[in-house]
């Protein structure tokens, strides 16, 4: 029997050209986007807010936050996350599916990343015929980020 500490179970999900996958743990919930509530006084990462079931949750777009040049995606999805900085949605393009794969099989990101918002790559992860980037959920805002988030008092605690 495969031992399951070895082995990370991953959401695929597309944003722009790239599949990038993140801890299935780290997701609550899937959820078509909608549209979103702008607010004048939320940090500029923040696209606006929706509410789900009484609660203000931020929407961050990963694709304006790794692909600022792209156009917009015609159907683009939300990831409802749990972070440290709370409950964050996660605009992304679709959502692909689960993989399983071993902790083995995660490879470091080139040192040339590093400068590229590097710190939101956690691994490589080749699967199959397919690469994937894995990301880092409390990466996806920076220290200072999450301050402002805080300080807007747009995110649950933890």
């Amino acid at each position: 029997m495969p031992d399951a500490a070895a082995e990370l179970r991953l959401i695929s999900f597309g944003i722009g050209p790239e599949t990038f996958v993140l801890d299935i743990m780290a997701v609550r919930q899937i959820i078509p986007y909608a549209g979103s509530t702008s607010l004048p006084t939320a940090p500029a990462f923040v696209e606006g807010i929706i509410v789900l079931r009484n609660e203000v949750i931020p929407i961050v777009d990963l694709r304006k936050r790794l692909y600022p040049n792209l156009e917009d995606h015609a159907e683009p999805l939300i990831l409802i996350t749990h972070s440290s900085a709370g409950v964050i949605g996660l605009k992304v393009d679709a959502v692909h599916r689960i993989v399983t794969i071993s902790r083995d099989a995660l490879l470091p990101p080139p040192p040339l990343v590093h400068g590229i918002r590097g710190e939101l790559l956690i691994a490589i992860v080749p699967h199959a015929d397919e690469v994937y980037l894995l990301i880092d959920i409390e990466n996806i805002l920076s220290g200072d980020e999450r301050r402002e988030l805080a300080v807007a008092d747009l995110a649950l605690q933890a």
